[in-house]
């Protein structure tokens, strides 16, 4: 599939449907206007977690991508952005609070570079985005984080398939750390979804926790030089994709 057919731009966001993962991909290089427009909906704690970053585009990545998640979710609720407040949830994922926690919604967030993705549902769910030009010891973290099969499976891989593998493999372990809510040591050298079976639905991988709670995971089609990927529970869920616009 095309990218730009898998990511059409779209606001508002569709209703959101029980069985359905929404995944919306944004770009955090905003025009100034913009960037103030999305900076005010912000609350006084976060624009001094902003103004604490030591360099001015790392202070406007954050800006944009707090007050884009703002924008996001308060369409969904109908509720004005800067009227939303999070918390820190036991694991640290956050999570809406106050009157709009009843609201049973879930969501979850990721950022590489000029790029975020943002995850909607009403199930747990985890997303991870990244940007693949840089650097890494791919051997050295595959094997601090795949299962013995995993690693074997990576180390037999050709060498010019190495790179782009690692990150499909690395994305799926995130957004799986994400969703369990318990990040990377949550046991995930003990589940195995970096190389689902051939033939697999969207090449989705699904399997059960240490608490038999069940999860499924794929990666997502973005433009070519990035990854990323999905979990949420259970195995029934559908995902749409959109450019935020």
């Amino acid at each position: 599939m095309d990218v730009s057919v898998a990511w059409p731009i779209a606001r508002p966001a569709p209703p959101l449907a029980a069985d359905e993962v929404q995944v919306w991909l944004a770009d955090l290089r905003q025009p100034a206007e913009r960037l103030a427009e999305l900076a005010t909906t912000l609350t006084t704690d976060e624009q001094q977690r902003a103004a604490r970053f030591r360099f001015p585009e790392q202070r406007d990545r954050f800006s944009v991508g707090r007050g884009l998640l703002r924008e996001l979710l308060g369409v969904y609720l109908d509720r004005p952005a800067a009227a939303l407040r999070f918390e820190q949830g036991a694991h640290g994922k956050p999570e809406l609070t106050g009157v709009d926690a009843a609201a049973g919604l879930h969501f979850n967030l990721s950022h590489s570079g000029e790029r975020a993705l943002y995850a909607v549902a009403r199930c747990e769910l985890g997303v991870d985005l990244e940007c693949r030009d840089r650097s890494v010891s791919h051997a050295a973290v595959a094997e601090r984080v795949c299962t013995p099969c995993e690693w074997a499976a990576f180390q037999v891989l050709p060498a010019e398939q190495v790179h782009e593998a690692f990150f499909t493999c690395w994305t799926r372990k995130e957004a799986l750390a994400k969703a369990l809510g318990g990040g990377l040591a949550s046991g995930l050298r003990t589940l195995e979804v970096c190389f689902p079976a051939v033939g697999a639905l969207d090449g989705r991988v699904t399997l059960r926790d240490g608490l038999e709670r069940e999860w499924s995971v794929l990666n997502l089609l973005l433009d070519p030089g990035w990854s990323g990927a999905l979990a949420a529970a259970g195995a029934g869920w559908l995902w749409r994709g959109w450019r935020w616009g």
